[in-house]
């Protein structure tokens, strides 16, 4: 394992050392005053708490609205929308729920090479160009932070970096995380439970799978360090990453290893990384997508290629299963996983023979098929997230012979904002 430091500063290299706590004279009119400092610390505990108590109480409100709908035991239809259909658009998507309630979608906009996001406030879609310096925007990835504001992290093609968005209530900020060779490839974005943002990505240069994490942040000398760690560097791997954090707060990563054509897992023990392969039946593990269950094992949806399924892979806490989700045609793609609240995962995925946008439901015994959306080649890149009612949404891509859309399917109604 190896382990470097990428640090991103804005004023020179600071020197840390023990010195008297009082300075001999009044402080220069650039500097802060130990009380200036502590008073800009308490107003921020202040906002802080009053955050959380206010995220709290939405929280509440949508346990409520969870189990009200989910006593009803209907299964709602399919409800369709258009979020952006200007020029060439919503490739790469990735969908996330807000601490309101509401769905946010990053998303590449390849007409003009920018990186884009649209949420929903209750009633309409808002889209927005969060970065448009250059060639940009491919493998987004987004999560929302403890503070409820969201963040992206996603690839610059035009330097060859990985980069991060985080929005602060106003503005979005942009950062190159990983700028060593070409690097940033297939992120996902997660925060783990020190708040902090997290970020798995494929190393062209060198073949790897590296991990980069917010390590520090320094405000009033504006420092931001993010720690780089090489997680498996055996041949060619690291293509198709997803990241969660288990029950036990530690990092985790699926990804496809192009030397052997496997599914390979990740985890962190808190010291090292272990890597275990997951299935080596064939040409398997492409466009995989983790999560952890309720009972704290991770699961991972991935991509046979050898017979164009969709498959789907549970650890139980000594060994892997695995199995054929969706063996209907060329199908499988663009695979996403997400625990429902009734604790069955479901995945979305692409069906390329039928160029269908499909979604699969575990019972608890079986696997149960759905189209959702038909209509012309549509279902490239999918996002599954549920949200707060139970019910489960999926941000897509539409192609036609013009034009690219950013589409999202969502079960039952969209909810008004609180």
């Amino acid at each position: 394992m190896k382990t470097t430091l990428a640090l991103l500063a804005a004023t020179a290299a600071t020197a840390f050392s023990q010195g008297p706590l009082i300075p001999p004279g009044a402080p220069a009119p650039t500097q802060k005053s130990l009380q200036e400092i502590w008073d800009t610390v308490t107003t921020q505990q202040a906002q802080i708490s009053a955050i959380q108590a206010q995220n709290t109480a939405i929280q509440a409100q949508n346990q409520l609205l969870t189990g009200l709908l989910g006593s009803t035991g209907v299964n709602f239809a399919w409800n369709i929308k258009t979020v952006d259909a200007a020029g060439f658009t919503g490739s790469w998507t990735s969908l996330a729920f807000g601490l309101d309630g509401q769905p946010a979608i990053s998303y590449r906009d390849e007409t003009n090479g920018d990186l884009r996001f649209a949420r929903f406030n209750g009633s309409t879609w808002a889209t927005a160009t969060v970065d448009a310096v250059g060639i940009t925007g491919p493998c987004t990835s987004l999560a929302f932070g403890p503070d409820g504001q969201p963040a992206i992290s996603y690839h610059d093609e035009t330097n060859g970096d990985l980069r991060y968005a985080r929005f602060n209530g106003s503005t979005w900020a942009t950062a190159a995380v990983d700028a060593a060779g070409f690097t940033g490839l297939f992120t996902s974005l997660a925060f783990g439970p020190d708040g902090q943002p997290a970020i798995s990505y494929y190393d062209a240069t060198n073949g790897d799978l590296k991990i980069a994490r917010f390590f520090v942040f320094l405000p009033f000398n504006n420092i931001i360090l993010w720690a780089i760690t090489t997680v498996d560097a055996d041949g060619t791997t690291g293509l198709y990453t997803s990241l969660a954090f288990g029950p036990d707060g530690q990092p985790a990563i699926s990804y496809f290893d192009s030397s052997n054509r496997d599914l390979r897992f990740a985890r962190f023990t808190g010291s090292s990384w272990t890597t275990t392969p997951v299935d080596s039946t064939g040409d398997v593990g492409a466009y995989s997508s983790l999560a952890f269950g309720p009972d704290g094992q991770p699961a991972i949806s991935y991509r046979d290629e050898t017979n164009g399924d969709l498959r789907f892979a549970r650890f139980n806490g000594s060994t892997w299963a695995t199995a054929a989700v969706d063996a209907a045609g060329f199908t499988g793609r663009d695979t996403s996983l997400a625990f429902g609240p009734d604790g069955q995962p479901g995945i979305s995925y692409y069906n390329a023979t039928n160029g269908d946008l499909k979604f699969a439901r575990y019972n608890g015994s079986s696997w149960a098929i759905d189209t959702v959306d038909a209509a012309g080649i549509t279902g490239q890149y999918t996002s599954l997230a549920f949200g707060p009612d139970g019910q489960p949404a999926i941000s897509y891509q539409v192609v036609t012979n013009t034009n690219s859309d950013l589409k999202v399917a969502r079960k039952g109604l969209f909810p008004p904002a609180p």
